[in-house]
This record gives structure tokens, sequence and C-alpha cells, in this order.
């Protein structure tokens, strides 16, 4: 099980000294199999997320592992 990164969409704002701040606001990643093709997408935002998973035949423990590490960053 492996991540394709689809969207990222970075917030830029100026802090007190002027500089320049980036903030990831939104992440589109698609879950891919062993074989690269798509089981499903996780949609993150700082306002929640949500998740799909393709039905069939899939590996379920893998798909878990894959969209925990999404969710705590690893």
């Amino acid at each position: 099980m492996t991540t394709k990164l689809i969207k990222r969409t970075i917030e830029e704002t100026l802090d007190e000294q002027g500089a320049m701040v980036e903030k990831v606001t939104a992440m589109e990643v698609a879950l891919l199999d062993e074989n690269g093709s798509e089981v499903g997408r996780v949609n993150t935002n700082i306002w929640g997320g949500n998740f799909n998973i393709n039905t069939g035949n899939i590996d379920v423990e893998s798909v878990n592992e894959a969209i925990t590490n999404i969710l705590i960053g690893q």
C-alpha cells in the first residue's frame, strides 16, 4: 500500500515581522495497492476530513494502516 499526493492547498500569510508564513490547509491523497491501482482517497482540510475506499478485494489491514498513517502525519 502506498499513497500518491493529488492536491495540496497552501495558505500564505505574513507574520508580525512581515515574513511569509506558509500553512497547508487541505490535502487530497490517493491510496494505491501493490499494483499501483487506486483503491481509495483521503481528503483532509483545516475543518475536518473524509475518506473513501473502493469496495472489492482489498487488504483491509493495509488500507487501515495507510489511513491511520496519513491522519497521524507519518
